[in-house]
């Protein structure tokens, strides 16, 4: 009886030997390559994110203090303008089209500071408003998987992006949606408010299909060393490729 059950329980271990590299697999990170494939089908595929031109983005935007409304306008190659009103009054805006430029509500335009400048740029430039995770290589950026991490009970894929101007910013990919649902990086929330550093994280939530393309309809942005909110953005609609005059992120 004894030798029945070791040969029994040495058959089973044989098994679970030889299945174990196969089973095995599928608890091991992916490749590169695989997480970009599966982030890009989930937004809803190489063709429909490369599709998208140009949006028009209606979202209302709550600091501590203050509420805002805003519209926020992009173009390929990489354009951008917001337009922010307050109590229907338009008291800022500020752009991009390969320099910076703000309007502070009077007077004329003026150059934007370097910072401000570069910050305007890494947003244009991040996977999830124009361009789409695959398209980042292409655009001269670096882009790495460095691992996973373990964020309110999700094993996130952690993505390093390094823009070609240096800046580096860490996306958060769920193995559930393969969608980008947080972003991680160390900067100001305001740059010519408050230039202090700190470690924002960005979370996107709300995902809706607009042109055939996933975009999220709720952002949070929190300080995650004091854990507070700093900036929450709920989006109230989005056009994908209107009609935008080029011109309109020039600065006069």
């Amino acid at each position: 009886m004894i030798a029945f059950r070791y040969r029994h329980f040495a058959k089973i271990a044989l098994v679970f030997a030889l299945l174990s590299p196969l089973l095995g697999c599928k608890r091991h990170a992916l490749r590169f390559e695989d997480v970009i494939e599966r982030n890009t089908i989930a937004m809803g595929g190489q063709p429909a994110i490369e599709a998208v031109k140009s949006i028009e983005v209606d979202l209302h935007i709550v600091d501590p203090g203050f509420e805002v409304d805003g519209t926020y306008r992009a173009m390929r190659p990489g354009k951008m303008r917001i337009d922010v009103k307050a109590n229907e009054k338009h008291v800022f805006t500020e752009a991009f089209d390969g320099q910076g430029w703000q309007w502070k509500g009077e007077g004329n335009q003026e150059a934007a500071s370097s910072k401000a400048t570069a910050a305007l740029y890494h947003g244009v430039e991040y996977p999830g408003k124009l361009f789409g995770l695959h398209e980042m290589k292409q655009r001269g950026h670096q882009i790495e998987v460095v691992g996973r991490e373990n964020v309110d009970g999700i094993n996130h894929y952690v993505v390093r992006l390094t823009l070609k101007d240096g800046y580096t910013t860490s996306l958060y990919v769920d193995p559930n949606s393969w969608l980008i649902t947080r972003r991680r990086d160390v900067r100001p929330l305001h740059v010519d408010v408050d230039p202090t550093p700190t470690t924002i994280e960005l979370r996107n939530s709300d995902f809706r299909e607009i042109a055939g393309v996933k975009f999220p309809f709720a952002t949070t942005e929190t300080d995650l060393k004091t854990g507070k909110v700093i900036e929450s953005t709920t989006v109230k609609s989005i056009k994908v490729n209107p009609p935008i005059d080029p011109t309109i992120f020039e600065k006069l």
